[in-house]
């Protein structure tokens, strides 16, 4: 996780957006989880992943809907945390259907993916899902998008930077106007390769899914 991914999920829990028990993937791969601040919430935590490490409660795969029966112990969650990891997998649909039938009614499935980053295989680096990617998911699943909570993580609401007939667009990579002015011209002028005269290279969105209410 970023610095700025943790700020968004802290201010998650600041908000009471997320209720326990918390089940967050992805935990084994030896880098930073959310485990402490959700326990600082006083929210009971859990961790899976593929692979049995100490980070890691329930080892399950979740491309396989039959692994979904090891949770039967602790019943379903309130909260699932999708933290960069579905731009590591071929099927993130799948994941994510085999994620939601874990959560309780009204419960909130939380993702952060990244939208433009560079390739870090892990062992693969599949996928870069953009805005529409979540509004058609919600829609074709009857799920809740809290628009709310939906933002390029560190950078702000992603329906405020939408042109006029509605389409987005990735943020400027500078709030300071003359700046975007000044990048775009040295880059035409020296015509150099790469999309960073026209937004962030790192910038990740940040979407709840809510599960309806009985």
């Amino acid at each position: 996780m970023t610095e700025d991914d943790q700020k968004w999920i802290q201010k998650l829990l600041n908000e009471n957006v997320l209720a326990g028990p918390v089940l967050e993937m992805g935990t084994g791969y030896g880098g930073s989880t959310c485990r402490e601040m959700v326990i600082a919430a006083n929210l009971q935590y859990f961790g899976t992943d593929i692979e049995k490490t100490p980070t890691v409660d329930f080892v399950a795969n979740f491309d396989r809907a039959e692994d979904m029966k090891i949770f039967s112990s602790t019943g379903l969650f309130n909260t699932i945390l999708i933290l960069n990891v579905l731009e590591h997998t071929f099927d993130p649909i799948r994941i994510l259907d085999n994620a939601i039938s874990l959560l309780k009614a009204g419960g909130n499935c939380v993702v952060i993916t990244p939208t433009v980053w560079p390739l870090h295989n892990f062992p693969i680096d599949t996928w870069r899902p953009l805005p529409n990617f979540y509004e058609e998911y919600a829609r074709r699943r009857q799920l809740n998008l809290n628009r709310a909570h939906f933002d390029y993580v560190g950078r702000g609401a992603i329906d405020k930077f939408r042109d006029a007939e509605g389409n987005y667009h990735y943020p400027p990579p500078s709030d300071h106007p003359l700046f975007s002015f000044w990048s775009r011209g040295i880059h035409k002028v020296f015509r150099t390769f790469g999309r960073a005269m026209f937004h962030p290279s790192h910038m990740a969105i940040g979407a709840i899914f809510q599960k309806a209410p009985l």
